[in-house]
């Protein structure tokens, strides 16, 4: 649904997907107001670099949003790749971080196939099935890893994480290129189309001839896959690989996910709108560090976003 906004001559179109860009702007200047320092040079390079790795998250949990379902357990299969290509480097050095590297993409990509398998085949509750795999792959990392620490984060990883490149952080270059990837990916290709098809009625992609099972199953290969990279860039960011790096994120990607106009119902979604959610929420951390308030009001805020986004998606659905 677009609403039509008339500023004298400009009118936009304002729809649950571009929205999020005028919540944006609005809580930018609201916290500009009150702190200056939030537009600072170094402040924004910040925030660019702290919303890579949810963003990257974030598209891949897109896929699986748009094919109908969702994906709790990427928070899981990033802490266990960061532990992978961490211990292989710890143990073995380069070539270790290469062959951690590899096996870490396994892993995103055995997870997947896990999810998609019980998801699309056992028609098991996505959200269930991922968490519960989720919960099965943190054991074993704690198997592994006991109650310590994976180590130090090897220094190609903290190049793509913490450095920039002509002032521009590596990893928003990385989100960036993740992004175009997507538009096409969602827009131009086979695949994409049917993602939309299988998210808005699978039985009728089904009798359209899409192979439905196989489409769920590449979108949570897709997810596991992107949030490797995540871990990548989170662990290069922070520099160390602590137990519990990235816990939270699963939720947090859902948040900006939805928060972008993106809705749990399957069938449609924007990358550009899951781009504004990640800006949102990441600017939400900020403001709440700028302000100098507890991080437990960011769960609070986060909560209440996820809860009104998802409540409007379900009275938009009903109005369609």
């Amino acid at each position: 649904m677009t609403t039509p906004i008339a500023f004298g001559r400009i009118r936009l179109r304002v729809n649950p997907h571009n929205s999020v860009y005028l919540i944006l702007l609005a809580a930018a200047l609201v916290t500009w107001i009150y702190k200056p320092a939030f537009l600072s040079a170094d402040n924004i390079l910040s925030m660019l670099r702290q919303a890579s790795a949810l963003g990257v998250l974030t598209a891949g949990q897109l896929f699986v949003i748009i094919a109908g379902g969702v994906d709790l357990s990427v928070a899981a299969t990033m802490q266990m790749a960061i532990v992978v290509f961490t211990y292989g480097f710890n143990l073995f050095g380069p070539w270790g971080l290469a062959v951690g590297i590899v096996l870490a993409l396994l892993v995103g990509i055995a997870m997947g196939i896990i999810n998609g398998v019980v998801v699309a085949k056992f028609h098991v509750q996505p959200f269930l099935a991922t968490l519960f795999t989720g919960s099965i792959l943190t054991g074993i990392r704690l198997i592994i890893t006991g109650i310590s620490s994976a180590g130090v984060i090897p220094d190609p990883i903290r190049f793509l994480g913490k450095d920039t490149t002509l002032v521009v952080p590596n990893a928003a270059v990385i989100f960036f290129l993740v992004v175009i990837a997507c538009l096409v990916l969602f827009n131009r290709s086979v695949f994409g189309r049917q993602l939309v098809a299988v998210g808005t009625n699978r039985r009728a992609a089904v009798f359209s001839g899409i192979d439905a099972d196989r489409v769920v199953i590449k979108s949570y290969v897709a997810a596991g896959l992107l949030a490797v990279l995540a871990s990548m860039l989170l662990s290069g960011y922070t520099g160390y690989a602590d137990m519990w790096l990235g816990s939270g994120f699963e939720f947090s990607c859902l948040v900006a996910a939805v928060i972008g106009g993106n809705y749990l119902g399957g069938g449609r979604g924007s990358v550009l709108g899951a781009v504004g959610g990640v800006l949102v929420t990441t600017l939400l951390l900020n403001a709440v560090l700028l302000f100098g308030l507890d991080i437990a009001y960011q769960y609070i805020v986060k909560g209440i976003i996820l809860i009104a986004a998802t409540l409007s998606g379900s009275l938009a659905m009903r109005k369609g």
